[in-house]
């Protein structure tokens, strides 16, 4: 990964290669709990100080949806309450680990957020979208988060007490929150007006099939104006597209669990005979051989 750029963000891709990488050197079912409990606020400079810096939990997690984007792509946040309880949910942006991006950021924000509280904070539950592993398993994961886990939940949140919110943060300080406010707007503001072509990619990674009207839809703008905007940015939409078709196709080959027909239909091709087409312009191969090559 010497090709990073460390003053811009890490590209969509290179970003799926580094988990995919970290993946294959830690084999572990637990790893992203353990990346999550071993974050520190602190690490994420800007955001982090704003965030461990208001009065109370209810603000930080205010905070944390509006600027979540200058932390990463990765995932949104939402937050859902009744008169007793609290989801703070985090949905997925990407097709690919998913659950271990959802585990580190749901088991950073619990234990950040038992820190940032001096230890008053206690959860209901932490609930998790994926089927419920083995007995064993389960039960290692809630030695790690030191709380109750279910699985096979409709979204993936922590679960908490309505009255946390008013919990007041150890570090919070008006001041220092009066003086970071401006700076994460500017930078919210920036990545908004630079980053169309990142906005199109996470599009598309949510959705391989997706057509340039389709995400012109998804971002008011008509498919004329998304292409120049896009040009402007150097980029268009063909190029996209065909970086994360490309990237999936190869992914979901590897894996074995689809047909080369379904994998037509999730990326939006017509048929089989259109996708063999574009994949043999990526590769210089038709998608059968490349499947072969990976299992001789």
């Amino acid at each position: 990964m010497s090709q990073i750029n460390r003053e811009e963000r890490v590209p969509i891709h290179q970003q799926e290669q580094l988990w995919e990488a970290l993946i294959d050197s830690y084999p572990d079912p637990l790893l992203g709990i353990r990346l999550g409990l071993a974050m520190q606020a602190n690490q994420i400079g800007l955001v982090g100080y704003l965030l461990m810096t208001q009065k109370d939990l209810g603000a930080t997690i205010e905070q944390l949806i509006i600027y979540h984007p200058l932390l990463g792509e990765g995932g949104h946040f939402e937050m859902r309450r009744d008169a007793l309880t609290v989801n703070l949910c985090y949905h997925p942006n990407f097709l690919s680990y998913a659950q271990i991006r959802v585990e580190t950021v749901l088991a950073a924000c619990l234990a950040q957020t038992r820190i940032m509280t001096g230890g008053k904070f206690q959860t209901h539950k932490i609930m998790l979208s994926y089927p419920a592993p083995s007995l064993a398993l389960q039960q290692q994961y809630q030695a790690l988060l030191q709380t109750p886990v279910t699985f096979n939940a409709q979204v993936s949140a922590i679960r908490f007490p309505a009255h946390y919110l008013a919990l007041p943060l150890t570090a919070a300080d008006r001041d220092v929150v009066a003086c970071l406010k401006p700076k994460a707007d500017a930078h919210l503001q920036a990545l908004a007006e630079k980053s169309l072509h990142r906005k199109v990619s996470l599009l598309l990674q949510q959705s391989p099939d997706l057509t340039r009207e389709q995400a012109a839809k998804h971002l008011c703008l008509s498919p004329r104006h998304l292409s120049r905007k896009l040009q402007g940015e150097q980029v268009n939409f063909r190029k996209l597209q065909d970086e994360v078709r490309s990237y999936y196709a190869k992914q979901w080959l590897m894996e074995g669990n689809k047909s080369i027909v379904e994998i037509a239909t999730a990326l939006g091709y017509s048929d089989e005979s259109a996708f063999g087409k574009a994949f043999r312009r990526w590769e210089g191969v038709s998608p059968g051989c490349y499947r072969k090559c990976l299992t001789t």
